[in-house]
């Protein structure tokens, strides 16, 4: 039986187990670079719940910040951390205080490059600024770099470059600077992503107290928070569109700017439908009513005192029981004086050294006066010069007022009345004027100067009593032509009275 001869069999080449060996490395690398963000995530996972990463943290943010940061232990549930106190310390001259953080991480974003921060927000943050800057030393340490160094270096190319932040609510804010608080306010901070140059946020709610504090004002101004829109970039924060209001009825809309660097700020003020009363003493405040409105601006900078100016207008203005006024009625029996209605009733004022100065003052009784000027407030001294404009109807009664004390000329102002500069002195309590001494010399002039038919109205009555007596002055027509002892005294007594009128009395 003839045997069948079996092939030979083959030898295994180095070559074929190569290319095997080959395959498999580009499947388990292939594998790898499926798995490897998961591995990623999974360390993350696992190293942001160790002490180190709450350290780590710490140097992060005070690198961040130029400041000494304090982070509470991190407590974590599944894909949400909570953190119950942070400190930063001289932050750039800052110091910051929170409660009550917490934030979700969104793992899964971490397999598409993305740190995804979600329901961010604190219960409270306090914002204070230093005195003065401690100099602390911080260490310098790039975030990115200590960050990625507690990774595995094969991994690390996997660990997300971008951020994205859904938004940081602050149920709580508080804020001090230079005497400006800000206190039991809501604040909502936008979405931000990387790349992003500023982010935007709502206020809402809370107080602002100002460091402003008029002399009749029990304490300093404390104002409702309506809303404000915010904006931070760039080192600036500006305010838009917010709305402030007091005692219920007031109003402000405000915007302004300050540079978190040089501490520059600037704020201006729109206000409306503003109680005087609250800035007025006992006196004033029963002689002069209205609501006020104008524009406000205020600056300043660190280290410098306060910079403002206001141009300000009185609505529903009424002047009443001045004693100038009372004289008037008697003086005119134009009884409008007795309560005046100020059609018009406006000033711009700023601070000027230790006083302060009012100017463009204007207040208008249509038909009735017109006052135009400015004065000097320093503590409770007051001076002023003024023009002031009456109707000529108004002056027909008093003597030798027309011609001898109401003769300034005033162009600018509007036509039809007859005009007078007036000084103003004293105190807030207790202003004095020298209208009524000059219009009592014009009176003193008009008996040795005009005739008789001139000082028959009721006005020469009451203004000739103090030159020539309760009897003599209800018959001013038959002093001139009466005895000669009555004539006597009443060119005596208005000679007197010149004497002390003419170094203030513009004209004969």
């Amino acid at each position: 039986m003839q045997r069948r001869n079996r092939p030979a069999r083959r030898q295994s080449s180095p070559l074929h187990w190569l290319w095997w060996l080959a395959g498999l490395l580009v499947i388990s690398a292939g594998i790898l670079m499926l798995v490897a963000p998961s591995l990623v995530t999974s360390y993350i996972r696992s190293y942001v719940q160790k002490e180190e990463f709450r350290q780590r943290a710490e140097e992060m943010l005070g690198a961040k910040t130029g400041g000494v940061a304090r982070l509470s232990p991190l407590v974590w549930s599944d894909e949400t951390v909570a953190i119950s106190e942070l400190t930063v310390e001289d932050a750039g001259g800052w110091d910051v205080e929170a409660s009550g953080l917490h934030a979700a991480l969104d793992f899964g974003a971490i397999r598409k490059g993305l740190w995804h921060v979600q329901s961010a927000g604190a219960e409270e943050i306090t914002l204070r600024r230093q005195t003065a800057s401690s100099g602390a030393n911080t260490p310098d340490m790039p975030p990115a770099e200590e960050a990625a160094s507690a990774i595995p270096a094969f991994l690390r190319r996997y660990i997300p470059g971008m951020t994205e932040i859904d938004g940081f609510d602050v149920q709580r804010l508080f804020f001090e600077q230079d005497g400006w608080r800000i206190t039991e306010s809501r604040l909502r901070l936008a979405g931000w992503k990387s790349g992003a140059t500023s982010v935007a946020a709502k206020l809402n709610g809370g107080t602002l107290q100002a460091p402003l504090q008029a002399p009749e004002q029990k304490e300093p101004l404390k104002l409702d928070i309506s809303q404000g829109s915010l904006r931070f970039g760039g080192g600036l924060l500006h305010l838009s569109n917010a709305t402030l209001r007091w005692k219920q009825q007031a109003e402000a809309t405000v915007r302004g700017q300050v540079n978190a660097e040089s501490g520059a700020w600037q704020t201006f003020a729109r206000v409306r439908a503003v109680p005087l009363d609250e800035f007025l003493n006992d006196w004033w405040d029963q002689r002069l009513s209205g609501q006020m409105e104008g524009d406000l601006e205020f600056s300043g900078t660190r280290g410098a005192p306060l910079q403002w100016k206001a141009d300000m207008a009185l609505k529903n203005g009424v002047l009443q029981g001045l004693p100038i006024l009372e004289k008037l009625v008697k003086y005119t029996n134009i009884h409008r004086f007795n309560r005046v209605v100020l059609d018009i009733c406006e000033a711009s004022l700023h601070p000027q050294g230790d006083a302060l100065r009012v100017e463009k003052i204007v207040v208008q009784s249509n038909g009735l006066l017109r006052i135009e000027g400015a004065m000097t407030i320093r503590g409770r001294a007051v001076e002023g010069d003024f023009m002031v404009g009456v109707t000529p109807e108004a002056l027909v009664a008093i003597p030798g007022a027309n011609n001898r004390v109401f003769v300034e000329n005033n162009p600018a102002s509007p036509p039809g009345m007859q005009w007078a500069r007036v000084r103003v002195a004293g105190t807030l309590d207790a202003p004095q004027e020298d209208l009524s001494s000059r219009l009592i010399g014009a009176a003193g002039m008009a008996l040795l100067l005009d005739t008789p038919e001139k000082l028959v109205k009721k006005g020469a009555e009451n203004l000739l009593k103090p030159v020539l007596g309760e009897d003599a002055s209800r018959m001013p027509g038959k002093v001139i032509e009466g005895a000669g002892g009555v004539l006597e005294n009443g060119v005596k007594a208005g000679t007197g009275i010149l004497d002390k009128v003419l170094p203030v009395f513009p004209g004969k």
